[in-house]
Order: structure tokens, then C-alpha cells, then sequence
């Protein structure tokens, strides 16, 4: 016996499909004006469940997220600059900036930034007491031009009552 080829089933399994197939891609797809900076972030203990990661920009307060294995995920939109605190009881604060002014320069930068990676160790606070950074420890930005990733590092720690303010 031989089955018959049905069209209206195929029709409507193809068009479910079109209907679904953004929703399903979309989830793999970065939005060309947004930098996403990918981290891992490494404690003594290894337990992140307790870390508050907040990320603001000059207008927001965007979303973060950490997963258990201490991997971060900010997305920032191109153009702008956020700044980045780390805060776990117990450790040192840590702060970073991260500046998309010229991330996407050109094409070659606008592929090799779309997603730049890094890593954050936070230290505890029994291992300098009475201590804190003097603000941000670093910055992660984009040469002018080229586009290139620029990092800058300033570890300067000071006594806790002497953090300078940052406007």
C-alpha cells in the first residue's frame, strides 16, 4: 500500500517552522551595536552564588550575568562607556570601565570586537586589611582609528578611608 503525499500537512509543518525559525536563530546572533565582554571571574573560595556584579552606564543600569562556574557575561552598547563593580563579602571591590567609543571603527575592529574576553580576581579582604582599590582597576577600551583593544591596568590600593570619590 502506498501513502499518499499529503500538502496541507507539509504546508502547515513549513509555514510553523518559518514562523519559529527567527525566534530559534536569533538566540546565537549578536546585535552589531552591542560589544559583549565575556569574563571569568576567580575567588579563593570559588563560590560566586554571594557576588553582585553591577554595570551602569551614563543612563543605565544594565543587566549582567553570572554563572556558577564564575563566568560573566555585559553586554554594552557601541558608543558608550559603563563602569563595572564586582562586590562579594569578604573581598576587596573591584571596579573596572569599559569604553565602546571606537570599538567599531572599522570592519576588521567590528569583527574582532564583537565579543572581547577577560578576567577579574578578586582578593580577600584578610589579605589586606583596612585596604580598598583608589577607584577603577582598570580600563577596557578601543584605540581611535584602529579600533584595536586598549587595556590599562591601575592597581593602586589605599587605606579604606581614603577612597577617592568619583563624581
Amino acid at each position: 500500500m502506498r501513502r499518499a503525499f499529503n500538502l496541507s500537512f507539509a504546508l502547515v509543518a513549513f509555514s510553523s517552522l518559518m514562523v519559529q525559525a527567527p525566534a530559534l536563530a536569533g538566540t546565537g546572533r549578536e546585535n552589531p551595536e552591542e560589544v559583549v565582554f565575556t569574563g571569568w571571574l576567580r575567588v579563593e573560595d570559588r563560590n560566586v552564588n554571594d557576588l553582585v556584579l553591577v554595570v551602569e552606564t551614563a543612563e543605565h543600569c544594565l543587566y549582567a550575568e553570572v554563572l556558577p562556574s564564575g563566568r560573566f557575561i555585559v553586554t554594552v552598547p557601541v558608543g558608550s562607556q559603563a563602569k563595572v563593580a564586582f562586590i562579594k563579602p569578604g573581598h576587596i571591590t573591584k571596579e573596572i570601565e569599559l569604553d565602546t567609543r571606537h570599538s567599531m571603527s572599522n570592519r576588521k575592529a567590528a569583527r574582532a570586537n564583537r565579543n572581547v574576553k577577560f578576567d577579574v580576581v578578586l582578593e580577600a579582604e584578610s589579605k589586606r586589611p583596612g585596604r580598598n582599590y583608589d577607584g577603577p582597576v582598570g580600563t577596557l577600551g578601543f584605540h581611535k582609528g584602529t579600533g584595536t583593544t586598549k587595556v590599562r591596568h591601575t592597581l593602586n590600593v589605599v587605606a579604606a578611608d581614603h577612597v577617592r570619590k568619583t563624581p
